[in-house]
């Protein structure tokens, strides 16, 4: 069973569209029901008394699964219709029951006057979320059929907000399997145009509920899908996580923040933009942070963690960013993006963080891909000058010569792969 609650402003548009040839008039209440045009007339006359309402039509399609097909008798129909308009505080006034047999599924509409009897207007304050919660409850009530996944749902003839939500569920499911915690699927429905709110623990900070906004519609996560709440979406993390450490794949921990960022000494960064502050202990990325003892331990060990609710400089914004430090561990830097991904540089494929090393002037030994698959190398890149538009290499470490910001002569890299190290 599934209802939508459509305002109109046409009577005769919307009487003419449900009473089309073919279509069962199964109740009609307060209206003259001889003919359409009669229906029409009843319907606009006691509308004009509340000329100033401009939507005063109210049309609610119900459909109901194929399986209930075979219970799905007249009498039966219409005491759901009008249940459902009882539930919805749809009364005392016009109204009519109109069954169609043109689709595979059962379905009728329901046409109602929103000025009532009495000239008031019925509120359709947050009819939504009833319309939800009211379906859910008959059929729960009268047994009927849940549906069977949102795959089958006609994408193309839905309008907003269904749409939206349809979209971002969608959009949700194709990224989801990648994704290993909760700025993965951030960044991941960026690309959707989604933007993601988390929302989180006062004492703790924690994540604890997650919605979902698209071109000005929202929905909480359970609303999309009920396999979209953040508990929900957290088992779904780790359970990524687990599979690719089965497959051999080193896996970040992602960690939250132990409190609220007082103030961070970087501006917001945009794409790969890069932030750095002199690391103290527990005070690694800014004045008012104090990282766990975990957090420091996993960034002084090359790893990196994400951070959300950061402050810019100016204290006027609030941005989210993975961090990790510089070979030297002496600067913090931030990305957008998963540090760990590859991208293209110069001649070599390689990480975000090592890209974002070398383009700030670091010397780092970066981790490319090389020959073959699942094999690496770890050449040196740095830039004389972080003005420069190319940058010097060298197998060997140019800090431990007498010259460091000289290139030395390539060698043969050790090359690395999954499982072992081997000379190329």
């Amino acid at each position: 069973m599934i209802a939508k609650n459509i305002k109109g402003k046409s009577f005769k548009g919307c009487v003419s569209y449900v009473m089309h040839q073919g279509a069962t008039l199964l109740e009609a209440e307060g209206v003259w029901a001889e003919t359409t045009k009669d229906l029409i007339r009843s319907f606009t006359i006691q509308r004009s008394g509340r000329k100033e309402i401009k939507q005063p039509v109210g049309h609610i399609p119900i459909a109901f699964s194929p399986e209930d097909k075979e219970r799905m008798t007249d009498e039966f129909m219409m005491l759901l219709a009008k249940e459902y308009m009882e539930e919805m505080g749809i009364k005392n006034t016009q109204y009519i029951i109109v069954r169609h047999e043109n689709t595979a599924n059962p379905h009728l509409h329901m046409v109602d006057n929103r000025i009532n009897n009495d000239l008031k207007l019925i509120s359709v304050n947050h009819d939504y979320k009833r319309n939800i919660k009211i379906c859910k409850k008959l059929k729960d009530k009268y047994n009927l059929t849940y549906g069977q996944g949102k795959e089958k749902v006609k994408r193309e003839k839905l309008n907003n907000p269904d749409k939206v939500k349809y979209y971002i569920h969608d959009a949700i499911m194709s990224v989801l399997s990648s994704c290993k915690h909760p700025a993965d699927l951030r960044f991941a429905l960026k690309e959707y145009g989604i933007d993601i709110d988390y929302k989180h623990k006062r004492a703790t900070n924690e994540i604890e509920g997650v919605s979902f906004r698209y071109k000005g519609i929202a929905f909480k996560g359970s609303e999309v899908d009920r396999k979209f709440s953040f508990g929900k979406l957290k088992k779904m993390f780790e359970k990524n996580v687990e599979e690719m450490k089965k497959r051999g794949q080193k896996e970040q921990l992602w960690l939250q923040t132990e409190q609220k960022t007082k103030q961070v000494i970087v501006e917001k960064p945009s794409k790969e933009a890069v932030s750095k502050t002199q690391p103290t202990r527990h005070s690694l990325i800014s004045n008012g942070i104090k990282l766990s003892d975990k957090q420091e331990e996993l960034l002084m060990n090359g790893d990196y963690i994400f951070l959300e609710n950061m402050t810019s400089k100016n204290g006027k914004s609030r941005f989210f960013a993975y961090v990790f430090l510089n070979d030297e561990k002496n600067q913090a830097f931030f990305s957008d993006k998963n540090p760990d991904e590859f991208v293209k540089y110069s001649n070599y494929e390689m990480r975000i963080r090592d890209k974002i090393l070398v383009e700030n002037g670091h010397i780092t030994k970066v981790k490319v891909k090389w020959y073959g698959i699942g094999t690496f190398a770890d050449p040196y890149l740095w830039k004389s000058n972080q003005s420069d538009t190319e940058h010097k290499e060298s197998w060997d470490d140019p800090r431990l010569s007498t010259s460091p910001k000289q290139e030395q002569k390539p060698r043969q890299p050790i090359i690395r792969n999954n499982n072992r190290g081997r000379k190329r």
